[in-house]
């Protein structure tokens, strides 16, 4: 059966370890890869809402050529920002599974430390903040 899997985790916390060792080959579609340019991560806020936008749009795409498995890999935070990617999954007959890694059991200084992107502290404690179960 065709599956979907909707990562929710804080930066740092192991979203990408998890979707290399449990989802090889599956198309991942996440706003971070809108940042990457000639091998290096530039974000800039200002373009988030362009880069959640062409996640979506790849979502969409990859689900109406029937791609086997497509991993969302955002932190989800809060239920607006999944639930469109699971309804639209839904429609497409595709098996959805969240997997919450939330913190990986870990402080948001060591989240800080260990994200790949560079996402401050502050960001980190303002995401836990508002996560939503």
């Amino acid at each position: 059966m065709k599956k979907v899997y909707i990562m929710r985790g804080l930066p740092g916390a192991g979203k990408s370890t998890w979707i290399k060792n449990n989802t090889p080959g599956a198309v991942v579609c996440s706003a971070d890869h809108f940042f990457e340019k000639s091998g290096t991560y530039q974000f800039d806020p200002t373009n988030l809402g362009k880069a959640h936008a062409e996640c979506f749009a790849k979502f969409q795409k990859a689900l109406e050529r029937g791609a086997e498995t497509i991993v969302v890999d955002n932190t989800n935070t809060t239920k607006w920002e999944f639930e469109k990617y699971q309804n639209l999954a839904d429609l497409h007959g595709y098996d959805v599974e969240l997997v919450k890694i939330f913190d990986g059991g870990l402080s948001d200084e060591d989240l800080a430390n260990r994200n790949t992107h560079g996402v401050p502290l502050e960001n980190i404690r303002r995401m836990r903040s508002r996560w939503q179960e």
